[in-house]
């Protein structure tokens, strides 16, 4: 409760012992009471041309899918922001998911 409302209540004798005491100030209440700077915002800065820069991630699901799958990857290519995710069932397909999805990629991009 704020000090007006403390106030008010003590003037309306609501809770006259609080009538003649000064309170302090409350350092969590101030800090809450702050105005929060927003972020400036600028623009994305992505690519200029298709795949200059690929981001790829490899996630764990904690349950096997109905083909037996425990991992995905993904590729994200920067210029379009174009996704592409793929099943593995063990993290050592990682490298031969990544060298079909570049010749894929290739192939469809010339």
């Amino acid at each position: 409760m704020s000090e007006k409302g403390m106030r008010r209540l003590a003037d309306d004798n609501l809770i006259p012992e609080v009538k003649n005491v000064q309170l302090e100030k409350c350092t969590d209440c101030l800090v809450g009471k702050q105005n929060k700077t927003s972020f400036q915002m600028r623009p994305p800065m992505r690519r200029k041309a298709p795949l200059e820069l690929l981001h790829t991630d490899l996630c764990q699901v904690d349950m096997k899918s109905h083909a037996r799958s425990q991992y995905f990857v993904t590729f994200i290519e920067d210029h379009t922001m174009k996704l592409w995710v793929s099943m593995l069932k063990t993290k050592d397909q990682v490298l031969s998911v990544f060298k079909e999805f570049h010749a894929r990629v290739e192939r469809e991009t010339g």
